[in-house]
């Protein structure tokens, strides 16, 4: 069973509505017709623009979003993380959301012993004491992003064996062939990187490796996706910036909540606005919230 964190999804029904309410109120269109707007120099300043994206590559986008979006005739752009795709492979957090229901299973005095023995090897994970005591999932995911993927890593591989939690392997990302199919279909993809990693973490010979594989990959899977790249969990920084363009694409997206207008600020800093069942579960919050309010891009 997943366990999944509450800013990450929206039911299925609801997501219907979001999309009615969103072709009544903005002209959707592509990324690749986006970038087209920008550089050839027409965008409408009296139109609402809206492009729909999708990060990771969740079967559920392949399952339920896919099809409302083709009844409502809308095109979306998913970003992939390439080493995922095609695999039973798990994203960190969600690993870890597991282990702590089972961790939080077992009796106290067990839980404070399994905690001890994990600071006395992995001493970072001290600045999160309160969150586990908490058994706050999001809270500890935000205090591990800044440390090393192999530590994180190795961190959840000794809990898993403490806590003698059995691993689900069960899919939860989209395979090639369903990325295909969705592709045949009009739907494009951009680039979320090779291994997930946040990029403002590793060196910039690291980034330049991930940006361009990743496109190649997605090329040689036969996807023509487009030169826009995603970065995880929205990290970026100039420098990681000038790899991703020297990679040779166009644009990037951030988390950074915004509106876009005529004139990028910044193409490889591009804001969004992250849409979720918490904060838009009617069309009132949902427009609240495109309109600037409550969330973050």
């Amino acid at each position: 069973m997943q366990c999944v964190q509450p800013g990450m999804y929206v039911t299925p029904d609801m997501f219907e509505r979001h999309l009615a309410f969103l072709s009544a109120e903005f002209q959707l269109i592509s990324f690749s017709e986006l970038l087209t707007l920008w550089t050839a120099r027409r965008w409408d300043p009296m139109a609402r623009y809206c492009v729909m994206t999708f990060d990771d590559g969740w079967l559920d986008t392949y399952r339920h979003a896919w099809p409302a979006l083709q009844r409502h005739r809308i095109p979306a752009t998913v970003f992939l993380p390439t080493a995922f795709i095609g695999t039973d492979r798990w994203f960190w957090p969600d690993r870890l959301g597991l282990i702590m229901q089972s961790h939080f299973r077992g009796a106290l005095p067990e839980r404070q012993n399994r905690f001890r023995r994990l600071v006395k090897n992995f001493p970072w994970l001290m600045p999160a004491i309160d969150a586990f005591e908490r058994g706050d999932t999001d809270a500890i995911v935000e205090c591990w992003k800044v440390q090393p993927q192999e530590q994180i890593d190795a961190c959840l591989e000794e809990w898993l064996a403490e806590s003698q939690t059995a691993f689900p392997s069960q899919r939860v990302l989209m395979n090639w062939e369903e990325a295909c199919e969705m592709s045949s279909s009009g739907v494009e993809f951009g680039s979320h990187s090779v291994s997930h990693r946040i990029m403002t973490t590793l060196s910039p010979p690291d980034v330049a490796r991930e940006a361009a594989e990743s496109m190649a990959m997605l090329r040689e899977k036969g996807l023509s996706p487009i030169p826009v790249f995603c970065y995880p969990n929205g990290n970026w920084s100039p420098l990681v910036a000038d790899q991703v363009r020297e990679a040779g694409y166009r644009a990037a997206t951030t988390t950074q909540f915004g509106h876009e207008e005529g004139k990028p600020a910044s193409w490889f800093a591009l804001k969004r606005i992250n849409i979720h069942q918490g904060i838009a579960y009617n069309e009132s919050l949902l427009a609240f919230h495109l309109a600037g309010f409550n969330g973050w891009l």
